[in-house]
């Protein structure tokens, strides 16, 4: 389907968010993802398709994208998407896939985020919070330093919200390091929360 770029929204210092108005009503379900096809000339290795997570609650009129962009290493297809301005046309896929809420709400979950990977649980956590729907939700957040740490103020709302962070800055009180299977297995609750994770392999 078509759609059109209605505004950018810088995040962070490198985050932005992509809200676009689609020529049809769409069917989302909170933490699935599209595909773009945005063709360019003299396009890289990596092509003229890019998979991303819709950031947006399926509440919002609009569908965006959060993303990443790195001044030296940013493909092609990215250079183009931070280019573009509004009222650009691209091409999206329906939203697709099953990284989403189990249907039971009584199932206590564990989000675990790495870096970007955040963007699937604020589609999520906002569907919830605009829907007022309860569920047990504990997270954990990893990123490299804390300037990388995007929506804190939507992330904060859960029961129990925890950063941590690869390089942390020295009055950091917070856990620091890598995230280890043995400290997920214990946030789970001992394998009794479901877990989600998003991130970078």
């Amino acid at each position: 389907m078509k759609a059109k770029l209605d505004r950018i929204e810088e995040i962070n210092h490198d985050v932005k968010t992509f809200w676009f108005k689609t020529e049809k009503p769409v069917r989302q379900i909170a933490g699935q993802f599209t595909e773009i096809s945005l063709p360019h000339q003299n396009a890289d290795d990596r092509g003229v398709r890019r998979w991303f997570t819709l950031s947006n609650s399926p509440k919002d009129k609009d569908l965006s994208i959060s993303t990443r962009f790195f001044v030296d290493e940013s493909s092609s297809f990215k250079k183009n998407l931070e280019a573009l301005k509004p009222g650009a046309t691209i091409s999206l896929a329906d939203p697709m896939g099953d990284f989403v809420l189990p249907k039971n709400p009584k199932i206590p979950l564990l989000f675990v985020a790495g870096g970007i990977g955040c963007t699937p649980f604020h589609s999520i956590v906002k569907y919830l919070r605009d829907t007022n729907e309860q569920r047990d939700i504990h997270m954990i957040y990893a990123a490299n330093q804390l300037e990388d740490v995007i929506f804190t103020d939507l992330f904060s709302t859960l029961e129990q919200f925890e950063i941590i962070l690869t390089n942390p800055p020295i009055n950091w009180t917070g856990k620091s390091g890598h995230i280890k299977a043995d400290y997920i297995f214990e946030k789970s609750d001992n394998g009794n929360r479901h877990i989600y994770l998003s991130g970078p392999e």
